[in-house]
């Protein structure tokens, strides 16, 4: 059961950033869906995240390397509709800050993250 919470606080991450600039767009849907479908969560779960039924702040994950897989998806996530929104670098900013990761190393992944596509 504490694999599955991970896994819902993960989801809960990436939908929080997501949502930080306000908009759902259709290719963070999809990244949702298909993080959903990986992690065994059940779409009653995910409705019960996105509609606010679960505590909306992000969630530290618990060992360095989940931290580090979380912020490179938590940054995948805030690109991946191809604009970069304030709040979502924010938010990006602040849990990268929060998980011990600085500014400029968090720019280097952003950067990294965007030679990738």
């Amino acid at each position: 059961m504490v694999h599955h919470q991970k896994a819902l606080d993960y989801f809960k991450n990436l939908y929080l950033t997501a949502i930080a600039d306000r908009k759902l767009a259709y290719e963070e849907t999809s990244f949702l869906v298909q993080v959903a479908q990986q992690m065994g969560i059940t779409s009653r779960e995910a409705s019960e995240i996105m509609f606010g039924n679960a505590e909306q702040e992000m969630t530290i994950p618990d060992t360095e390397q989940e931290k580090l897989t979380q912020l490179e998806d938590i940054v995948v996530m805030m690109m991946i509709d191809r604009k970069i929104h304030e709040r979502e670098y924010n938010l990006c900013l602040t849990f990268a800050k929060t998980i011990g990761i600085s500014q400029h190393n968090l720019d280097r992944l952003i950067l990294k993250v965007i030679k990738n596509e």
